[in-house]
């Protein structure tokens, strides 16, 4: 009877050792699937292409942003009136006249691209001793104006003044500020 206990608990003890081994061995086969170092992930390299845009890509934009189903966009009409002084150094009367009138008509094809647009404002102030030294303000218009048409013109007492439109309809205003 002792021999047969004697063989049994070896068996057992045979059963343990493998059931305890298979155990470490999947818990350390476990671990090492997350100690596995993970692939880097694939770079993602962006290409920037900068061109000067054509009518096509424009008429692409367009249409991506559904502009081409807005046919009935408004007619805009932009009117400005531009003044110019004859200057006091003329050779004669008409010389004065028509540098007045250049005068004029420039002032009005700024007040136009103001319109379409903005003015660009910088300013720069010095200040010496808590007072003000200087101050200077520069203004710039940056713009394209086609088309304008000058529909009145007058000049009284070296006063020459002239009244400008600019009609866009809606495929040039969509064709201009698409972008």
């Amino acid at each position: 009877m002792y021999g047969k206990l004697l063989k049994r608990y070896a068996m057992n003890r045979v059963i343990i050792s493998l059931v305890s081994g298979m155990g470490i061995l999947l818990l350390f086969s476990g671990c090492n699937e997350f100690m596995k170092p993970k692939p880097p992930a694939p770079k993602v390299v962006e290409k920037i292409i900068i061109k000067e845009p054509t009518k096509e890509d424009i008429a692409k934009a367009m249409e991506k942003e559904k502009l081409k189903d807005y046919k009935a966009l408004p007619v805009k009409e932009f009117v400005v009136y531009g003044e110019g002084i004859a200057p006091m150094n003329t050779i004669s009367p008409a010389q004065a006249v028509a540098l007045a009138k250049r005068a004029a008509v420039t002032d009005a094809y700024r007040q136009l691209g103001e319109k379409l647009y903005g003015v660009r404002v910088n300013a720069k102030e010095t200040v010496k001793d808590a007072a003000l030294r200087d101050s200077r303000i520069v203004t710039q218009v940056n713009g394209l104006v086609k088309n304008a048409t000058i529909t009145e013109t007058s000049y009284k007492d070296g006063l020459y003044t002239v009244r400008m439109e600019l009609i866009m309809n809606g495929d040039r205003w969509k064709e201009i500020f698409s972008y």
